[in-house]
C-alpha cells in the first residue's frame, strides 16, 4: 500500500490503531510516577520504559493489517470545470488569436 494515510471513518485495524499512542503514553507515564512515589525506583531510572512502549505501540501500528481500508478522500480544489468563467473575472479571450475591440 502505497502512501497510507489514516481516515478516521475507517474501521481497518490500522486505522484503529493509530489513535492508542497517546492514551498508552499517559498511562505509561502515570505508573512511572507510581512507581517513583512508592518503590525505591525513581523517575530517572524508569523513563526509558516511555521509548519502549512508544516503540512498541508503533511497531503494532505499522504491522497492523489495512484489509478493509477506506482510503481518505482527497480535500482542496479540483480543476477547473470545462468553459467555466475565467478566474481572473473577466471575459474569455477569443481563441482565434483576433483583437475585441470596444467602440
Amino acid at each position: 500500500m502505497n502512501g497510507y494515510r489514516r481516515n478516521r471513518a475507517c474501521s481497518c485495524a490500522r486505522c484503529r490503531c493509530t489513535g492508542y499512542i497517546g492514551p498508552i503514553v499517559l498511562v505509561t507515564l502515570g505508573l512511572l510516577f507510581l512507581i517513583d512515589q512508592y518503590t525505591i525506583y525513581g523517575i530517572g531510572r524508569t523513563w526509558p520504559v516511555i521509548l519502549i512502549v512508544v516503540g512498541v505501540v508503533k511497531l503494532l501500528q505499522w504491522n497492523a493489517p489495512t484489509t478493509g481500508h477506506v482510503e481518505v478522500p482527497q480535500v482542496g480544489p479540483g480543476p477547473p470545470p470545462p468553459g467555466g468563467p475565467n478566474p481572473g473575472g473577466g471575459a474569455q479571450p477569443p481563441s482565434d488569436g483576433q483583437q475585441v475591440t470596444h467602440g
